[in-house]
């Protein structure tokens, strides 16, 4: 039996690959590869394919960098947005001509990324299904778990698959070909399937699944509802294996429990990473609960050559930090900040996310988390505020469950609540620049 699987190009204002893989995607199919299908695969984002060379676009020294992109037309929705609408990943024409190589499918799935990509996926599964006509799709992976009725409605795709159990998924697809497929117990620690991919120069991991916060902005938790962690022995295999087989050097996690439990998972893995002599470098794009790192702790990230710690602040306001979960305070990131500096982080390699535009935050409050995290001497960065559907933040925010997901894109939406929040924001974030820039 053949499957076809496809991560779809991207239409927003501005993407940037920060070691972006679809992470669950890749252990799907390394899972269907063990039950043994035969297995397409097509990422539209991969800016290392062989067909996108001729498109010579940067790469950074750690393997991330900027997608091709063409400017395209606004949706109707931000047609007064004086920005340019882009679509990033593999151009349309050489998406189809891939897929004129490639033998019929019994099945096609396709993954998610942001609520507000929708349009790409939408896009990708008109070109599927007039290439590929009677062969059913399904769709899975974020905006399909959270937007779950949206895409029901107007995406095309023949069967909406939600959340990540993964026997509900072999049931669909035993039911689909009429074919019993046995159910993996061990898909958890199951590592993703990355030699599908013709070139690499990183690999993104998750060392486990859920989050032991239930943080008012955050909806991973609608995602992955299970708390879980796989032993670190098993995450050590998996990263000597990419080391030494695919010779990678760049390892990227996307844990949002990465440090939780740490002296029985982050800590015995970074000494086995170092006991074994593994000289490479990794990286936490999506930010590090501050909470949990101690001395040591920190002193086995310098050690491990973590080249940035990227720490989730999100607010410095009390009140904020106890509405929105309290998983941090002040004092507490200030500590943390000593104890990587003690272990030899310099003010470049320590690095503190913000969030701005939480329902009724002020831009004074804002303002004042910003002071306060360069008081810190570290690197700074602003997240604007996503709205994620079912979320504490979502109801707060009073947005209608109808909105139209191209609203959740935090590049626009600011500009929800008019023009005036929309410039406001462009001043915090000069701000901003100019504080790191002093930092220099």
């Amino acid at each position: 039996m053949r499957l076809l699987l496809v991560n779809p190009w991207i239409y927003d204002f501005a993407c940037y690959d920060l070691f972006s893989k679809p992470i669950g995607f890749l252990k799907i199919a390394h899972l269907l590869k063990i039950l043994g299908f035969s297995i397409d695969y097509i990422d539209c984002l991969d800016r290392l394919h062989p067909v996108m060379r001729k498109f010579k676009v940067k790469t950074t020294a750690y393997g991330c960098g900027n997608y091709y992109s063409e400017i395209v037309e606004k949706p109707a929705v931000f047609k007064d947005i004086p920005r340019y609408y882009k679509r990033y990943g593999m151009p349309l024409e050489i998406f189809k001509n891939l897929l004129k190589k490639i033998k019929k499918p019994d099945i096609i799935l396709l993954s998610s990324g942001m609520t507000y990509w929708y349009k790409g996926v939408f896009e990708v599964i008109e070109i599927l299904k007039n290439k590929f006509k009677n062969i059913p799709v399904i769709l899975g992976g974020i905006y399909a778990s959270l937007c779950f009725e949206h895409a029901q409605k107007f995406s095309g795709a023949d069967v909406i698959f939600k959340e990540n159990k993964i026997d509900d998924f072999l049931n669909l697809v035993s039911k689909i070909l009429n074919k019993e497929l046995h159910f993996y117990k061990d898909f958890k620690k199951l590592r993703p399937l990355y030699e599908i991919y013709p070139k690499l120069n990183y690999v993104s991991l998750r060392t486990s699944g859920g989050c032991p916060f239930r943080c008012s902005y955050c909806g991973w938790y609608r995602i992955e509802r299970d708390l879980y962690q796989i032993p670190y022995e098993e995450v050590f295999q998996q990263i000597e294996y990419f080391y030494k087989k695919l010779k990678i050097r760049n390892f990227a996690f996307y844990d949002d429990a990465l440090l939780y439990n740490s002296d029985k998972h982050i800590k015995p893995l970074l000494k086995l990473i170092l006991k074994n002599k593994i000289k490479a470098n990794f990286h936490t794009p999506n930010g590090l609960n501050a909470i949990f790192i101690d001395k040591e702790l920190a002193y086995l990230l310098k050690k491990a050559n973590f080249v940035q710690v990227r720490l989730g602040l999100e607010t410095a306001n009390p009140n904020r930090q106890k509405t929105t979960g309290m998983k941090i305070d002040n004092l507490k990131i200030k500590q943390v900040v000593k104890f990587l500096k003690d272990a030899d982080f310099n003010k470049d390699e320590i690095a503190i996310y913000l969030m701005m535009g939480l329902p009724d935050q002020t831009f004074k409050e804002i303002e004042e988390s910003i002071y306060f995290a360069h008081s810190l001497k570290v690197k700074v960065y602003l997240e604007e505020y996503s709205p994620v559907p079912g979320t504490l933040d979502y109801k707060r925010a009073k947005l209608s469950k109808d909105l139209d997901p191209l609203w959740h894109n935090n590049s626009v939406f600011p500009l929800y609540k008019g023009w005036e929040n929309y410039l406001e924001f462009q001043k915090l974030k000069d701000l901003n620049h100019k504080l790191n820039q002093e930092l220099n």
